[in-house]
C-alpha cells in the first residue's frame, strides 16, 4: 500500500522543485570514493501536526524500529518524460522490527507497508535526490525509530494505508542510539547536528528514554471524545475545540 503523508496541495511543491537548500554530503559520510550527489530538501504541508509530543501521542498509532527493507522508482508523468524534466517518486517499504509504544485503542501495526514520501528531480539523464525538510535518507538496509499512522479514507485523504507521522518525525537509529546510522539533508544544510523539533531532546539517547516521555505525555485535551475519529478527523475536531475556546 502506497500512502503519501502530505496532503494534495504538497505534491506541486515538490514536484515543481520548491527548493529551499542544495548542498552535498562529504564524501566521508557517503562511505564511498566518488562525488555522492547534491540533495534537494523540500517542504510540503502536512496533513497532520507533529511539532509536540503530544502530538505524536494524539495522532501517532505506534512508535516502531523499522528497517528501509528496499526502494523502487515510479515513473514520471508522460508531460514530464516528453519535456526531459521532472519528478520521479521513490516508494520504499518499511519492515517493522520492533513495537516499541502504541497508543490505547490504536489498530495492530503491520508487519510492514510502502510510503512514498520522496524521490529524485530529473533533468535529461540527471538524477537528483530529493528530500523532505526533516527527512533522513532514508536509505535501504538501515534503521529508523519514527510515530507511525493508520490514514483511513476521507475527504482528505484518497488512499487508506500506513505511514509515517511526519518526515520530522523520524530518527536514525543504530546501535541502541537515536539520531546515529543516517544523514538528515536539512540539518546538515543549516549546519546542525541535532534537530530542533521534537527530536532534538532524545538525539544521542536510547529508544526506552522517548518511551517513557510518549507514557507520560497525555493526548492534546481538545482532541477528547475524538480519539477513534480518523486521524485527519481527529485534527479538525481539536482544531475547531480550540478555535472556540
Amino acid at each position: 500500500m502506497r500512502t503519501r503523508l502530505f496532503a494534495a496541495v504538497a505534491v506541486p511543491v515538490v514536484l515543481a522543485g520548491a527548493v529551499v537548500a542544495t548542498f552535498a554530503l562529504r564524501a566521508g559520510e557517503a562511505h564511498h570514493r566518488a562525488a555522492p550527489p547534491a540533495v534537494l530538501v523540500s517542504t510540503g504541508d502536512q496533513l497532520l501536526p507533529s511539532a509536540t509530543l503530544t502530538d505524536w501521542v494524539t495522532y501517532a498509532d505506534q512508535l516502531v524500529l523499522a528497517t528501509v527493507a528496499r526502494e523502487r522508482r515510479l515513473a514520471p508523468t508522460g508531460e514530464e518524460s516528453q519535456a526531459g524534466e521532472g519528478f520521479v517518486p521513490r516508494v520504499i517499504e518499511l519492515r517493522i522490527d520492533r513495537v516499541l509504544w502504541s497508543r490505547t485503542g490504536a489498530p495492530a501495526a503491520p508487519a510492514s507497508f510502502e510510503t512514498d514520501l520522496d524521490g529524485w528531480q530529473f533533468h535529461g539523464t540527471k538524477r537528483t535526490p530529493v528530500r523532505l525538510r526533516g527527512e533522513p535518507m532514508m536509505s535501504v538496509g538501515r534503521q529508523y525509530v519514527l510515530p507511525i499512522v493508520h490514514l483511513d479514507r476521507t475527504k482528505r485523504v484518497s488512499v487508506a494505508g500506513w505511514c509515517a507521522l511526519s518526515p520530522d518525525s523520524i530518527f536514525p537509529y543504530r546501535a541502541g542510539v537515536l539520531g546515529r546510522g543516517d544523514v538528515i539533508p536539512s540539518l546538515r544544510a543549516q549546519g546542525r547536528s541535532t534537530p530542533t523539533d521534537a527530536r532534538g531532546p532524545f538525539y544521542g539517547r536510547s529508544p526506552a528514554r522517548l518511551v517513557a516521555a510518549l507514557d507520560a505525555t497525555r493526548p492534546d485535551p481538545a482532541a477528547s471524545g475524538g480519539m477513534t475519529l480518523p486521524p485527519d478527523e481527529r485534527f479538525r475536531r481539536a482544531t475547531r475545540a480550540s478555535a472556540s475556546n
